[in-house]
């Protein structure tokens, strides 16, 4: 377990530091949206407030091969957001802005934004995967290193401005480690 305290300094112009422990902070940019609140267990850091986060999202199989992936078969969302709602994020300050956001109630998500048509297409593998723009709303935004990989989570609230979705046969790409 990592021990961890929290330790504010400027570690620039454009934001304030939370110290975790030797080579692991975390930037927290001037107008972010959300709250530092404290360092969780392992060294999650805990935020609050709502905010608004615009971007593309991807829902779908990581894998269509049965044979040669253990991941087969299990539908996996993350969420791109766009330059402007990544630049005021909380993030890994070692390695740069917020690249992918996953939320922990992926089922909300996936139910406020995709038809059940989609879905049921995508359970009968007559497509793979869905991804789209949209701007929704989020809360309780958490950092947290997971093998040595930046991972930026929060809780999905509602869809606040939703664009038609893309379907495709082909598997979302893979996330994570």
């Amino acid at each position: 377990m990592m021990a961890a305290f929290v330790s504010f300094s400027a570690s620039a112009a454009d934001s304030r530091a939370v110290h975790v422990t030797d080579g692991l902070g975390y930037a927290i940019p001037r107008g972010s949206p959300v709250q530092f609140v404290s360092l969780g267990e392992y060294g999650v850091g805990l935020f609050r407030g709502r905010f608004v986060v615009s971007g593309t999202y991807h829902y779908g199989y990581s894998s269509n091969d049965p044979e040669a992936d253990s991941d087969y078969g299990l539908l996996e969302l993350y969420f791109i957001p766009d330059e402007e709602t990544a630049n005021h994020l909380p993030y890994w300050k070692q390695r740069g802005h917020v690249h992918e956001i996953r939320f922990r109630n992926d089922k909300d998500f996936v139910k406020a934004l995709i038809s059940p048509k989609t879905l049921r297409e995508l359970k009968q593998r007559t497509i793979l995967s869905v991804s789209g723009k949209a701007v929704v709303i989020a809360a309780d935004y958490r950092v947290s290193v997971e093998c040595d990989y930046p991972t930026y989570s929060a809780s999905f609230v509602a869809i606040e401005r939703p664009e038609a979705p893309l379907v495709s046969h082909a598997p979302v790409e893979p996330g994570g480690c």
